[in-house]
């Protein structure tokens, strides 16, 4: 998104995004790996998320959110 968007959209546009596009997890599987597009660290679950409903893990580094490897 361009950095002199309007907050608002990009806002929106942040609510709207996958779990996964915000370093969510969803519903976290063992094996499943994060990393960090910075630094490059990775996290892998090792044990199933076994929540229910949509609040799930999520996963950050370097001031942003790791991405699903």
């Amino acid at each position: 998104m361009a950095a002199n968007a309007d907050p608002m959209t990009k806002k929106m546009s942040e609510a709207s995004a996958k779990p996964e596009d915000r370093g969510g997890a969803g519903t976290p599987k063992k094996g499943d790996r994060f990393r960090c597009e910075r630094c490059g660290m990775e996290v892998q679950v090792t044990q199933d998320c076994h929540c229910s409903g949509s609040e799930h893990a999520e996963f950050n580094c370097c001031g942003q959110a790791l991405r699903k490897v």
